[in-house]
């Protein structure tokens, strides 16, 4: 059974046809890496599987053979496709008999709602190995199975439910189960520089960042962020992140849950700017997103809205200052740049910088761009 070291490990199965039809993306196998990983456990492989109750099986009997924690997203669902729980039940040689507290469950549930569709009640179906969880805000259980040496978890595939059921009930479970040793993390987060000339700036910190100390570089849309963890003593951090922010200068933003949008925002502040305002084009309004999101800091700059540029006249958000964003199509070889000013009570003159990506993430981006200038510019 694989383990790491000092703990265990995991697979995940991503489990729907949408998934590998390219309908749906698997956000929740991103926040699955990055909770297990708080507690202590590497995600060793993630397998996307369509919804045919052979595979599944299959793949759950390869995965609690190699891994002492199997995790399975979607599939438990009402429909004649939703078929996790019958692959689970198959892989554990197990059959599945209906659960009167779990009928219960759902009809209370959908007595507000009129009706209780008669499929809806597969979702009461339970192996005899498995344990229910519960799901507040949907109709569809997890299970908790242990057995073999092998804990295999079935949560929801809608990202709500899933991530309220982890929270609530996987991970302090699993923290119980395996009897982990926390993990502690400091991470390093910068903006402009790419992850190999990062490397560069920091040498062998990477490779020896202390005893006990492991490292490693992670490409973000907000940036390029250099993490050290450890599972002994959380003092031991101090040291290789001092000599990273040395190392790696005015490219670094912040340090753990530095948000680059509240940064550029208190530096705003500092700059005697007390309400400001965006203008976009070609960016989807990311900026604005971004920027709404951003966490209120004291003596920062306070968001109130912005406008994107449909190609018409456009009015001047009203505000101390104005960020200012456009992204440019992209060139013949593919490449981006986005054109940055800020004007008002603060000024920044037009600067032009290169991003990377497409779509979705090449928006974004473009937004982080333009809130680095900023801090940059007011730093």
């Amino acid at each position: 059974m694989g383990s790491d070291g000092d703990g265990p490990v995991a697979e995940l199965l991503s489990i729907g046809s949408e998934l590998l039809a390219g309908e749906t993306i698997d956000t929740n196998a991103a926040f699955l890496g990055s909770a297990l990983a708080r507690l202590g456990i590497p995600l060793r492989s993630i397998r996307a599987l369509p919804d045919e109750r052979a595979l599944i099986a299959a793949a759950f009997a390869d995965a609690r053979a190699r891994a002492p924690l199997v995790i399975a997203t979607g599939g438990l669902g009402p429909t004649h496709d939703d078929l996790t729980r019958e692959g689970l039940a198959d892989a554990l040689g197990e059959e599945l008999t209906p659960d009167d507290a779990l009928k219960a469950q759902l009809r209370e549930r959908f007595a507000a709602f009129g009706t209780m569709p008669e499929s809806n009640l597969r979702q009461a179906l339970r192996a005899a190995s498995a344990e229910a969880l519960p799901n507040p805000i949907g109709s569809a259980p997890g299970w908790w199975v242990d057995r073999d040496g092998c804990v295999t978890v079935l949560m929801p595939g809608v990202p709500s439910e899933m991530r309220r059921m982890w929270d609530e009930q996987i991970a302090p479970r699993t923290g119980d189960r395996f009897a982990l040793r926390p993990v502690h993390a400091g991470e390093v987060k910068t903006f402009g520089i790419g992850e190999s000339a990062l490397a560069e700036l920091v040498g062998d910190l990477l490779e020896v960042p202390g005893e006990g100390l492991e490292a490693g570089i992670y490409a973000h849309d907000d940036g390029v962020h250099l993490r050290f963890w450890t599972r002994g003593d959380a003092a031991a951090l101090d040291a290789p992140v001092a000599r990273a922010l040395a190392l790696l200068g005015e490219n670094v933003y912040g340090t753990d849950e530095a948000d680059l949008a509240t940064v550029a925002l208190a530096a705003l502040g500092r700059a005697g700017v007390t309400t400001v305002a965006s203008w976009e084009a070609n960016t989807g309004g990311t900026l604005l997103s971004v920027l709404a999101a951003a966490e209120p800091a004291p003596g920062a700059a306070r968001f109130v809205g912005g406008v994107l540029d449909g190609g018409g006249a456009t009015p001047a958000p009203v505000a101390d200052a104005v960020i200012q964003l456009s992204l440019l199509p992209t060139d013949a070889h593919g490449r981006s740049r986005v054109r940055v000013s800020v004007s008002g009570a603060a000024n920044l003159p037009m600067v032009e910088v290169r991003v990377h990506g497409s779509g979705i993430q090449r928006q974004r981006r473009a937004a982080f761009a333009a809130l680095d200038q900023v801090r940059r510019g007011f730093s």
